[in-house]
């Protein structure tokens, strides 16, 4: 089975290393393939792919600057054509839990490649690894998960035949946001599984492509609880 993180990444080259330090802490990094789509302009950034060392890696450093959702597209489209099982995107701002691999592993193989359904009957499309409940999960649901109406972008996961699917559907109208329009065409018949305790924690409080405040984006991005090592070595359940 081959497993593939495809990631996208421009000019924050702290946030750039901070991803990759805990992606290098994931367990089980040794068994994926990581193709990082860089954007020109910060060789900090691109130094920072080339000092990877966890995982096999097969780098891209565009040309041209792409935008964020034509270089999503080009990075998810070379793990298509790799013929990838299972693929999680991240981006340059997407922290990973220790186990998050493992948490995309198992929701892939055993949701999304049986074909589960969410309990109100609709397919899920990908796995999501954020979340950002409004109370501190419990230790009894630090492995479990539910649905919810897609699209959280922020670190996520496909199957092969989810895979095809999302590169013939794909839209390029808005060029900072490539889930707007599976968002708003698909939130009433798709679902994503999450965790609720989330497995991602989002860093980009600078420089994002929204032109947010940094207060902006901890009020609204930063989820107050994520997974650490105790997380490790449990069995996941969906509700």
């Amino acid at each position: 089975m081959l497993r593939v993180i495809t990631m996208t990444s421009y000019r924050r080259p702290a946030y750039t290393r901070e991803v990759l330090a805990s992606l290098a802490k994931c367990d089980g990094i040794a068994d994926w393939l990581l193709l990082p789509n860089v954007e020109p302009g910060n060789e900090e950034v691109i130094a920072a792919f080339r000092e990877w060392d966890a995982c096999e890696m097969r780098l891209v450093v565009n040309e041209k600057r792409l935008g964020l959702n034509k270089n999503t597209h080009e990075a998810v489209l070379r793990a298509f054509n790799l013929r990838a099982d299972v693929m999680v995107h991240l981006e340059d701002d997407t922290v990973l839990s220790p186990d998050a691999l493992r948490y995309f592993d198992w929701a892939v193989r055993d949701l999304l490649i049986p074909d589960v359904k969410s309990s109100d009957g609709h397919q899920i499309l990908l796995a999501s690894g954020y979340n950002k409940p409004k109370t501190e999960p419990s230790v009894d649901r630090s492995h479990v998960c539910d649905t919810r109406p897609i699209w959280t972008p922020w670190g996520w996961a496909v199957d092969r035949s989810r895979l095809t699917w999302l590169i013939v559907n794909w839209c390029f109208r808005n060029r900072k946001c490539f889930t707007c329009q599976f968002r708003s065409q698909y939130r009433r018949t798709r679902r994503e599984v999450f965790p609720i305790l989330s497995r991602i924690q989002n860093i980009g409080y600078e420089k994002g492509e929204n032109n947010r405040t940094p207060e902006w984006y901890r009020a609204n991005h930063r989820t107050p609880w994520v997974a650490t090592s105790d997380s490790l070595n449990r069995e996941w359940k969906l509700l």
